[in-house]
């Protein structure tokens, strides 16, 4: 049964990027096709983010160290529908144009939030990954 735990919440975590290929192919998206990617991605970036943050507190409320293993996992997979999120939204949505999208960083609170969030996000990884010598060789 253990065993299994880990690859099926794999399995359970790419579904939705099937969805969203799926939707994609065979034009489900509706009349705002970007919109949706956009959207539809960065739900589920906020949902891993929401289920990676509770495995901790999983683990103290049942005692058992399965909720640990996947947590990482969980990171990787928050990572890469942040990476789908971003990269709809510099590429498909502004094509790169990088005058627009400062503009609306500053100008927008949830995403300059956003941004912020990120680079917290992308200091703790770094000094944790310096702190803890279980990364270095």
């Amino acid at each position: 049964m253990i065993k299994y735990f880990k690859p099926s919440i794999f399995v359970l975590s790419t579904i939705p990027f099937l969805v969203i290929t799926y939707k994609i192919f065979f034009n489900k998206l509706g009349p705002e096709p970007v919109k949706e990617i956009t959207h539809f991605t960065g739900e589920w970036t906020l949902i891993f983010i929401c289920l990676t943050l509770s495995m901790s507190p999983l683990k103290k409320l049942t005692n058992l160290n399965y909720w640990v293993k996947v947590r990482r996992m969980l990171g990787l997979f928050v990572f890469f529908y942040a990476s789908l999120h971003l990269l709809t939204y510099i590429g498909i949505d502004y094509r790169f144009s990088w005058q627009p999208i400062f503009d609306d960083v500053v100008n927008k609170k949830k995403i300059y939030f956003c941004w912020l969030c990120c680079l917290g996000f992308i200091n703790t990884t770094y000094n944790n990954l310096f702190t803890k010598n279980d990364y270095i060789a």
